[in-house]
């Protein structure tokens, strides 16, 4: 046997972590949802893929474009009728692909104009996000104050905003049942669903907010589609709704999250359940604390979860016994990630806990639920210094993108 010299062990090993020896990543498929003033790309690859985009303003359109080295379509991929795709509706006019070479894969889309864009990676299945707005920027700036108490302000705060749109994603649906209680039979992707129903309906008709519903129905809806959804009707707040549990059978409260890093141990494995389809690996982490940190709405989501946790508490108290109040959290939940305005998850209570189970399943329960989401809304409307709207001018709104 010849022996290894150390060059060689480095040479080796250099090789190795520079990716020479990995095989070439596939791009399995190119999925997209088309607004007006803003769009979501997905591409969806066989393996963690670095990128750098470039734009090139013009006329008709701006193009963006961006290489993918060692990178080729999957065979499964539509045929090479596809590799244009042209795209009647929207922002976004027109997807084409083509080869750099004999490695490298290019994806150019067409728009009719790019204000600002930003992208962020996802892994499990891995797939990199991007969003792309015609507006150059939003009314919030950097640097500005973005505390909530002791007498300072968000710039939310000092410009005298209001809410009057608000999105609610019921989580799971379709495929994904989320977390279920097989002895009674009850699913929360079902229960969610009903919670938030209930809650729409309080918004729109007691109230008087416009209300976009993520889903209507049991259908399954990626992460990145949820945030699409509230992103492109432009919604003023961002509440997902989900149902808890945990391997110790005793586990039993409500609690609210907002997006931000955390050490906690709970709130980690939380947020590892919620993002079962979508958790990041080391390597692609730079894009995701970018996507936090630059979350202007962060310390608004907190005020959000707050006053939501307070009154969801409470409200189960007025009628039920041994409600444990878990208090606002923070976790790195991708479905908040992408949102555009300030966002929240709430997981109401325990599927896995036998008493707080046989609760869910009473119409009555559910109804307190909501009744403790509502008013927590309001309460965050009323700490703007607004109002809600008046309830002649409410509307439901279709989640559905045109495509």
């Amino acid at each position: 046997m010849k022996r290894i010299t150390g060059i060689s062990f480095l040479l080796f090993w250099s090789i190795l972590l520079n990716g020479a020896i990995r095989p070439a990543g596939l791009l399995r498929n190119i999925r997209y949802y088309n607004y007006p003033e803003y769009t979501r790309v997905v591409l969806d690859l066989s393996r963690p893929i670095q990128i750098k985009e470039k734009v090139l303003p013009g006329k008709p359109f701006t193009r963006m474009y961006f290489d993918l080295n060692q990178c080729r379509l999957d065979s499964s991929y539509p045929s090479e009728k596809s590799h244009e795709i042209i795209i009647e509706n929207g922002n976004l006019k027109r997807i084409r692909l083509g080869r750099r070479g004999p490695s490298t894969l290019r994806v150019v889309f067409d728009f009719l104009h790019i204000g600002r864009y930003n992208h962020f990676s996802l892994k499990a299945p891995d797939r990199i996000v991007f969003d792309i707005f015609q507006e150059k920027q939003d009314m919030e700036l950097p640097g500005t104050p973005a505390e909530t108490i002791d007498g300072k302000y968000s710039l939310a705060r000092q410009l005298g905003l209001g809410v009057h749109h608000i999105v609610i994603d019921p989580g799971h649906g379709g495929k994904d049942p989320g977390t279920a209680n097989q002895r009674l039979k009850i699913q929360e992707k079902k229960i969610a669903l009903d919670i938030a129903k209930r809650l729409r309906q309080l918004l729109v008709h007691k109230a008087g907010f416009n209300v976009t519903m993520t889903r209507e129905d049991d259908h399954y809806l990626s992460l990145e589609e949820r945030t699409a959804i509230a992103n492109s009707k432009k919604g003023d707040l961002f509440v997902s709704i989900h149902l808890n549990a945990a391997p110790n059978r005793k586990a039993r409260g409500v609690e609210t999250y907002f997006l931000s890093f955390t050490e906690d141990p709970w709130a980690t494995r939380v947020a590892a359940l919620e993002n079962a389809v979508s958790t990041k690996s080391i390597a692609e982490l730079k894009s995701l604390i970018h996507q936090i940190m630059q979350n202007s709405k962060l310390v608004e989501s907190k005020v959000l979860a707050g006053c939501i946790q307070q009154r969801l508490t409470e409200s189960l108290k007025k009628k039920y016994g041994k409600i444990v109040d878990l208090g606002v959290k923070k976790a790195p939940f991708f479905v908040l990630a992408g949102s555009d305005m300030p966002s929240v998850l709430v997981e109401a209570s325990f599927m896995s806990h036998k008493e707080e189970a046989r609760r869910l399943q009473s119409p009555l329960y559910r109804k307190q639920i909501a009744d403790g989401l509502y008013q927590g809304i309001l309460d965050y409307t009323h700490s703007l210094g607004k109002r809600e709207p008046t309830a002649n001018q409410s509307k439901t709104t279709s989640p559905h993108p045109s495509q």
